[in-house]
């Protein structure tokens, strides 16, 4: 035995383990006491290929025009997580906002991080509950500053994918702006939105519109023209989806409340009922329902007029072409503008209209060279000009309740599915120029929880409109940065089916031709 402890083999074996199993030892402990620390002191280097966690250029020009305030500096921000720090950094979702917010704070001296467990103070966060209408849990966080404030949930800071099922990407530093930006304002523009005429219903199954005009900076309230009037702070009217009826009164209400450069949205779809006094309005403003005569008995005469539905199985991100890929229209003009932040990027989102219907124009159409095409007002109202801001491409389709609809009049074609009117009124003593904005959309799916928090461009390009309308600063050039490649997700119907061909039928082929070269062979051989 002593001969063997002896051996040079063995004791130098011995050591060699021994070594070795004190260096593994001392990685661990090392391991441990690093990760403790840096959970304690929380220590990161952002290593992910799109720097999800280091705060970009674009956020740190934008958070640069934050107002000041009466004492001259910025105003003073306060972003409250409703749970202890710990509690925060441990769960995986908090920290991703969390260090968004540490970072601005790092950068940003008037920019506070505060918590508060609502569990055992629940008083403290009580004051932003009630207005805000929302549940308060563990798992909200408060932006605020002097009295304006928003509140989210840690899931809003997160975009799904197209199907609404899984996590796609992080969208926290645009949200965390956005709600930075629109606490600062010197003042709430106010949006309302039209009751009593069907649009409760489609606003109640989803809200989603309502929450991106409150995100960008509005003050969103319900409004009943039939016995309420238009208040001063009211900026941005919204009509979306209606299913009966305007009074010549309250659309006199929406005239002088336009007449005063306010802005507004209509959204409707393919089945929206014929509404005779509010689509007069809209037609004063370029905008009209396209509707085609339905003949089911076949002999000829009109049995009933329905609203165009647009199909396009080359451009759909389904079989059925009814998830319509818009086309951008790209000319130099105002309705463009709209989309040039997401038209700057080399792949730009695809924007979709699900059931959409189609806006005809009932201006005087013009194609001008190097500006695209845009619609004319009439003599009665020729400071006002329509451009489109989306369209079908060269393939869609119009159908009429089971029937194909035959296009013949090429004004209303390519089919417009968003547009914007624009009245410009000049001061005759200044040469200063205001305006009124008039928003139309052929796809109230458009505007669907569904299209807006998926990663669809939908919530960027309503964002960018209701800015503009509301002269307001929102983080419209911040992207969510996304945890994969979403390429492959963003293909149309007809991609698909091309690839489906390529991958199915190039391997059969191959396999084909070799066969039949190693049965030649085999029978010459």
């Amino acid at each position: 035995m002593n001969r063997f402890l002896q051996n040079k083999k063995v004791r130098y074996g011995s050591i060699s383990i021994a070594l070795t199993a004190v260096i593994i030892a001392a990685v661990i402990l090392l391991n441990v006491i690093f990760t403790a620390l840096a959970d304690e002191f929380q220590w990161r280097i952002d290593m992910t290929e799109n720097e999800i966690f280091t705060l970009s250029d674009e956020a740190e020009e934008l958070l640069a025009l934050i107002p000041n305030g009466a004492d001259g500096k910025p105003r003073e921000v306060t972003v409250l997580f409703c749970s202890e720090e710990d509690v925060a950094w441990a769960d995986s979702a908090s920290r991703y906002v969390l260090d968004s917010v540490k970072d601005m704070a790092q950068k940003h001296d008037n920019i506070k991080l505060k918590f508060i467990d609502i569990f055992t103070n629940p008083s403290a966060v009580s004051k932003y509950k009630d207005p805000s209408g929302q549940t308060l849990t563990s798992q909200s966080v408060i932006v605020t500053s002097g009295t304006e404030f928003r509140v989210y949930s840690i899931d809003q800071f997160f975009t799904h994918d197209t199907q609404g099922s899984q996590i796609v990407g992080y969208n926290g530093e645009q949200r965390l702006v956005s709600a930075i930006l629109a606490v600062t304002q010197a003042e709430s523009p106010v949006a309302r939105y039209t009751v009593d005429h069907g649009e409760t219903d489609a606003l109640e199954k989803d809200s989603a519109i309502l929450t991106l005009l409150y995100e960008v900076g509005f003050e969103v309230k319900e409004i009943n023209l039939k016995t309420e009037e238009f208040e001063a702070d009211d900026r941005l009217l919204l009509i979306f989806d209606p299913t009966a009826d305007f009074t010549q009164g309250e659309l006199s209400k929406i005239d002088v409340f336009l007449a005063q450069f306010n802005s507004m949205m209509v959204f409707f779809d393919h089945e929206t009922p014929k509404l005779k006094n509010l689509e007069e309005l809209l037609g004063e403003w370029g905008i009209a329902i396209a509707r085609h005569g339905v003949d089911d008995n076949g002999d000829g005469t009109a049995e009933y007029l329905a609203n165009y539905l647009v199909k396009d199985t080359d451009n759909s991100f389904d079989p059925d072409g009814l998830t319509v890929v818009g086309q951008y229209v790209e000319e130099e003009h105002i309705g463009a503008d709209i989309t040039k932040h997401l038209r700057a990027s080399n792949y730009p989102k695809s924007v979709v209209f699900r059931n959409s219907g189609v806006i005809r124009s009932t201006f005087r159409r013009n194609d001008v060279e190097g500006s695209g095409v845009y619609y004319q007002s009439p003599v009665s109202y020729a400071a006002r000009q329509q451009f489109p801001v989306f369209t079908t491409s060269s393939k869609a389709e119009a159908w009429a309740g089971e029937h194909r609809v035959q296009i013949d009049d090429p004004d209303l074609y390519p089919f417009n599915l968003m547009t914007l009117t624009r009245e410009t009124v000049q001061d005759p003593d200044t040469g200063a120029a205001s305006y009124t904005n008039v928003l139309a959309c052929a796809a109230t799916d458009f505007a669907s929880t569904a299209a807006l928090d998926s990663s669809y461009g939908n919530h960027a390009v309503l964002a960018y409109a209701a800015s503009v309308m509301s002269r307001a600063v929102i983080a419209v050039s911040l992207d969510c940065k996304y945890f994969t490649d979403l390429e492959i997700n963003s293909i149309t119907a007809k991609d698909a089916n091309q690839y489906m061909i390529v991958l199915t039928a190039v391997p059969a082929g191959l396999i084909f031709v070799a066969g039949i070269y190693f049965m030649v062979r085999r029978r010459y051989s």
